[in-house]
């Protein structure tokens, strides 16, 4: 799910970029710190203080990955997420980046079901949406639909929290 490229501080003081690695999380917590012990020792560090100088995300940014994280939080993190879908990962992602939610707080409410997510739509194709579902076409007689003003019905959602975000649409309820 996650890259990040690990160095310790003392090693990128003395030699720079050269050394670290990068490892994928996440990984079991045993794993991880075999892999961080076996990178200090090829770097001659027996007190590593880690540094994430690099990170790259397979597949949905589920939170920012800053130099100074602590690793095993971020894996602790990922471990969590590790059984839930793509579509419940974007719904946390969309959350965190539509609300400001901390990741945890996102998954929580994620969990409790606490949001309405469209994947990958933006307010326009949700407000056609919610309009053909709550008015059927047979009970509207054909012409209103040409008339409405789709756009004016997306900008007043938004006034109702619907937050258009990168991963689609959603409303914390």
């Amino acid at each position: 799910m996650l890259k990040i490229f690990v160095n310790t501080w003392g090693n990128y003081n003395e030699n720079g970029a050269d050394g670290g690695e990068w490892i994928t999380l996440p990984m079991d917590a045993e794993e991880l710190d075999e892999v961080l012990e076996n990178i200090a020792e090829k770097m001659g560090d027996h007190d590593p203080e880690w540094a994430i100088h690099d990170h790259e995300w397979e597949a949905v940014e589920l939170f920012e990955v800053g130099e100074y994280d602590n690793i095993h939080e971020i894996n602790d993190c990922l471990e969590e997420c590790s059984t839930l879908k793509e579509y419940e990962l974007q719904e946390i992602a969309a959350a965190v980046e539509a609300f400001g939610y901390e990741f945890s707080e996102a998954v929580e409410r994620q969990a409790r079901g606490c949001f309405v997510f469209y994947p990958g739509w933006n307010l326009q194709e949700v407000a056609e949406d919610l309009l053909e579902s709550c008015y059927p076409t047979r009970d509207v007689p054909e012409f209103f639909f040409r008339y409405f003003d789709y756009e004016a019905f997306a900008r007043d959602l938004s006034f109702d929290g619907y937050t258009e975000t990168s991963y689609g649409v959603i409303l914390d309820n």
